[in-house]
């Protein structure tokens, strides 16, 4: 019996860290707000920390092993990243625990052209690749921006007109093979003020309070509603919840998808 006991004890335990490793999306919520601040993206010892608006790259964390970034990925605290920050360009701070040699963008005509010269490019082996003024990135607005580092590629929304019209061009399209998509410019996304929004990260759909004619969602329109299997929670516009001066404050979070963290 002890023998059964022990067993079901590792298997549980074996399926919840097989549940763990198979999360790569995690999502910095601001619950009063109903916003997202940042989204954080796992691709093995590499951690993307993406701004608010998902437009750029924020931070960019390096671990010595994958355990340590699983570990700052599931309580990304100051505590537990690495402890030596690098600039690179346009302002992406890159974390990583040591290294023994650097190289920066020389003043070769296309890098001055591109406006890089003096940005960090190698830190060890990993390399750091930057959009160049070639084409039509600076319509799109990413020259300077990452377009690869440690070999992988990063890609942004092209100067397409639904693109230009939902305010998301130049924004986040992938991450090596995690694909982000963005609210259209319509009627209800116009409405609901989610125009440009993030809609949906490698299959994990967001969704958002729509208004609605009754003005139920008073207070609580445009904020997210939904991630994935998640549903948040914001207090109606009724009249015990109108006079209690609570109309759109956050109420609650249920249900759980095992594809993303919410912080």
């Amino acid at each position: 019996m002890k023998n059964l006991k022990y067993y079901i004890l590792s298997l549980i335990l074996s399926l919840s860290s097989s549940d763990l490793l198979s999360q790569s999306i995690g999502v910095q919520l601001d619950r009063n707000q109903g916003k997202i601040e940042s989204i954080y993206v796992k691709k093995d010892n590499i951690i993307f920390k993406l701004d608010s608006s998902n437009s750029n790259i924020e931070n960019i964390y390096v671990f010595s092993y994958d355990s340590l970034s699983e570990r700052f990925f599931y309580d990304p605290i100051y505590d537990f990243r690495p402890r030596r920050k690098l600039q690179l360009h346009n302002g992406v701070n890159l974390y990583i625990d040591s290294y023994s040699s650097i190289d920066y963008a020389k003043n070769y005509r296309d890098n001055v052209f591109s406006g890089i010269v003096g940005s960090v490019v190698q830190i060890d082996d990993i390399e750091v690749e930057y959009n160049k003024r070639i084409g039509d990135n600076r319509i799109i607005g990413i020259v300077g921006k990452i377009k690869s580092i440690d070999d992988i590629p990063i890609k942004y929304h092209k100067n397409y007109s639904e693109n230009q019209r939902g305010g998301y061009m130049g924004k986040i399209e992938s991450i090596d093979e995690m694909n982000f998509k963005f609210h259209n410019n319509n009627t209800y996304s116009k409405l609901g003020g989610y125009v440009g929004k993030i809609k949906e990260i490698d299959g994990i759909k967001f969704e958002y309070n729509q208004s609605y004619s009754g003005n139920v969602n008073k207070g609580s329109v445009g904020k997210i509603s939904k991630i994935g299997n998640i549903k948040i929670e914001y207090f109606k516009n009724y009249s015990s919840n109108s006079a209690s001066g609570i109309v759109g404050k956050f109420k609650s979070i249920t249900g759980i998808d095992e594809r993303v963290i919410l912080y």
